[in-house]
């Protein structure tokens, strides 16, 4: 079966270990046949769209670079150009991956499926034979056709380079479920169905007859007016809308708001039994044979791409007798460290925390914190006693008879190494953000009046607030205050303080950690394998927002920076966060700011051989990577090496290992809880420039309904000039273990976590009417504010 290698490196015999892997990427067999394909100029998107409407029956178009390539597709018609050649399909697999796309497209359409989309192809099975919703309907029950759930797949023709192998073309298939309700809204209403609150579209038809209309947002209904909707939270310009001509946007509450309608009474029944059934669906066993049967159905048909050229489906790859599947490696285990010598480390930082203490538990100031608790007079009891709690610790008897480690029998008093806390309370009248201000001010009051700073703001919040804006959000308003005054804060649920002390004690756990980051300490470090190389990481990372769902969009980018010195990791203090406009002026000045701190820092020296990574939520382009190489000759004279890295997390690839049963679940007494899940650390190469990697396991599944994880694609830029993309793997997995916002492992590296929370807390307290971005330039800045 060939070997793999464990998690330092060594080689081990997969069958040792029972594992059995499968990638869900078909092989593409086809003739390599001669093909006569036209050439001409590409002159812009409309142009190409124009030849494909004019020319869709008889010729494919397909852009290569700056040409176009036209290929006819029936025996009786020449092709298309100012030019003609003959291409080997073997040697254009990109052509013939557009070819072999339009042929499914077309097998599709005779079989009478709805087909999403063109690239990838998306396609919906047959409502008639898999709508999931009539497996659920009582048998006295008529399911309605206008409405149903239907797997969708997606198809993604891409080629593949995994190691020791050519370069093949296949087929990545993944499925997953989509709502449909099929009824005008005008309808709906003559059914008695309420639309009230809830969101419609309209269907704009393709220029391609063959893919279904898609839906186009328009917004939320407010009132019904006659024949007409009146929306809110609305496309620009669009107020009024006809009901017969739009349609209700599937979502989870307009979804049950008509199985309401359908079944009465037995509509939370229905409900239920459908979840159960999605979470099945989404279970790692279920959606690999879904998978599987519908690759086996498209391997028994010999499809042509071409008159006379035909392709087919093999199986998928697989760690079976013949060990089709490419080598899979594991990252090792991260290691931290607790102190300066490097002496006291532990392969878990919750086991090493307790055991050793913080990383900066020696030097740590203030030892005696000053926290004050913003909170509303009516709860004020109750948050004593979860102070009480948090400060002293809790010690949970069912959690030792299971044999277990107490996670907060310390406290944060004690487990982080300080002499004690001072608090005081400041309480809202109410919970409206002018109240919440009120109490904040007299906590700064009194902090002038003694002469101190508060080291931190507790402030006790309601879950309601999350879905209020801006200056009407209390604890935004309070936040910008206290930020202001470079007070860093943490906020907390009303409704956690109620939750068993089974369930509180890993709360708390997970919140005193964030504290103690908050309040400038270091809990720890992660060990970095020594190289002769110094090294930064930049992370990019971006949040979308907005007031409503089509309101003014702002997409926002944060930066973090990572370094390697003294044999550590080490978070840079130098974050921020941009419009996304601005955002290669603000990577580029992070960069300057960065290497000016740590080259002297560092003694770098003339020659220095420097190693800078970009860990980035979004593809870098030609021109952002040469402006960073730009910078880097103006900043010194070093050798340096650049890795731009997208870390993409939507794309068709996932791994399966069906040797993996699954944990149980304590919460909900279930067991297999991410069945069929890669081990966490897990990672092959699909081409030069890509790799799969698995962050998240069968342990780090949270609900057992979220099915089987999605491992992240590594992609390298074209630019980069350091390109061991094993050793790139191993330190995103090593970056994951990093975040002080929770003990869980991440499902992506801290350099585009901690990147994506600065952007967000950014973005949001720039809707709070007197927030001045400019108290970030301060202390608090430095800090972990953003945890």
């Amino acid at each position: 079966m060939g070997s793999s290698r464990d998690g330092n490196g060594n080689s081990f015999n997969s069958a040792t270990h029972s594992r059995k892997l499968t990638l869900n990427f078909a092989p593409i067999q086809f003739d390599d046949a001669e093909v006569t394909v036209g050439l001409m100029p590409y002159e812009g998107k409309e142009s190409l769209r124009a030849l494909r409407q004019n020319h869709s029956n008889t010729h494919l178009f397909h852009r290569y670079g700056n040409q176009i390539l036209s290929v006819a597709l029936i025996s009786d018609v020449g092709v298309l150009g100012d030019k003609v050649e003959t291409v080997n399909l073997s040697n254009n697999l990109y052509l013939t991956a557009t070819l072999v796309r339009n042929a499914l497209i077309n097998f599709l359409h005779r079989l009478n499926r709805r087909v999403l989309k063109f690239s990838p192809v998306e396609f919906v099975a047959d409502p008639l034979k898999e709508n999931l919703l009539a497996k659920v309907c009582p048998s006295d029950i008529q399911i309605p056709d206008w409405i149903s759930i239907c797997p969708r797949y997606i198809a993604a023709i891409r080629t593949a380079r995994f190691d020791g192998q050519p370069t093949t073309l296949g087929l990545a298939l993944n499925v997953r479920t989509t709502k449909l309700i099929e009824l005008p809204c005008s309808v709906l209403l003559e059914k008695g169905v309420s639309l009230s609150g809830l969101y419609v579209s309209e269907l704009i038809r393709s220029s391609d007859s063959r893919i279904a209309p898609y839906s186009k947002l328009l917004g939320q209904v407010q009132s019904i007016e006659g024949e007409q909707l009146k929306l809110i939270d609305a496309r620009e310009g669009v107020e009024l809308v006809s009901a017969q001509e739009v349609f209700l946007e599937p979502r989870r509450e307009a979804f049950n708001r008509c199985l309401e309608h359908i079944f009465a009474e037995r509509s939370p029944d229905v409900e239920k039994d459908l979840d159960n059934l999605l979470a099945d669906f989404r279970s790692g066993p279920s959606r690999l044979r879904r998978l599987q049967a519908v690759a086996g159905y498209l391997s028994e048909k010999s499809l042509e791409m071409l008159p006379g050229v035909t392709f087919t489906l093999q199986p998928f790859l697989s760690e079976n007798k013949s060990r089709t599947l490419p080598p899979v490696q594991l990252a090792p285990r991260a290691v931290y460290v607790f102190d300066d010598s490097g002496e006291k480390t532990d392969t878990w930082h919750d086991r090493g925390l307790n055991e050793y203490g913080p990383y900066t538990s020696p030097t740590f100031t203030p030892s005696t914190p000053r926290i004050c608790i913003i909170c509303q007079g009516t709860r004020k009891g109750r948050v004593e006693q979860f102070l009480y709690k948090l400060l002293k610790g809790v010690t949970v008897p069912q959690i030792t008879k299971k044999g277990k480690p107490q996670p907060f029998a310390k406290g944060l008093i004690h487990k982080y190494a300080l002499d004690d806390v001072e608090t005081h309370f400041f309480l809202a009248t109410d919970k409206t953000a002018a109240a919440y201000d009120r109490a904040v001010r007299e906590a700064l009051r009194h902090q002038n009046r003694e002469g101190f700073r508060w080291n931190l703001a507790l402030i006790q919040i309601d879950e309601a607030f999350h879905n209020l804006y801006g200056d009407n959000n209390p604890y935004l308003t309070s936040k910008a205050a206290f930020l202001a005054e470079q007070i860093p804060t943490q906020d907390f649920e009303i409704e956690t303080i109620d939750v068993s002390d089974y369930n509180l004690c890993y709360i708390l756990n997970i919140m005193s950690l964030a504290i103690y980051a908050k309040l400038g300490g270091i809990p720890w470090l992660i060990k970095a394998n020594p190289t002769i190389t110094h090294e930064l990481v930049f992370g990019l990372g971006s949040a979308v927002l907005s007031e409503g769902r089509l309101g003014q969009r702002e997409q926002v980018v944060g930066i973090t920076t990572v370094f390697s010195g003294d044999g550590n990791y080490m978070l840079s203090n130098l974050s921020k966060a941009v419009p996304v406009l601005e955002y290669k002026d603000a990577l580029l000045e992070s960069l300057r700011d960065t290497i000016e701190k740590v080259k002297g820092a560092m003694n770098w020296q003339v020659g220095s051989h420097i190693r800078l990574i970009f860990h980035a939520f979004k593809p870098l382009k030609d021109s952002e990577a040469d402006a960073v190489k730009e910078l880097m000759k103006e900043l010194g004279d070093f050798d340096v090496e650049y890795a731009f890295i997208h870390i993409v997390k939507e794309h068709p690839f996932i791994l399966f290992d069906e040797s993996e049963n699954g944990v149980f679940d304590y919460e909900t007494r279930i067991s297999g809880k991410g069945k069929f899940a890669p081990k966490r650390g897990m990672f092959l190469r699909v081409s030069k420039s890509e790799v799969l990697l698995s962050l998240t396991g069968a342990h780090e599944v949270k609900r057992p309904e979220d099915g089987i994880p999605t491992p992240v694609l590594l992609r390298l830029h074209r630019e980069s000039t350091f390109g061991d993309t094993t050793y790139l793997a191993r330190q995103v997995y090593t970056f994951s273990c990093h975040s002080w916002r929770s003990f869980f492992p991440s499902h992506m590296p801290v350099t585009i976590t901690y990147s994506e929370l600065i952007a967000r807390m950014l973005g949001q307290l720039g809707t709070v009417s007197f927030w001045n971005p400019n108290a970030m330039i301060g202390r608090v800045g430095e800090t972990r504010w953003f945890l």
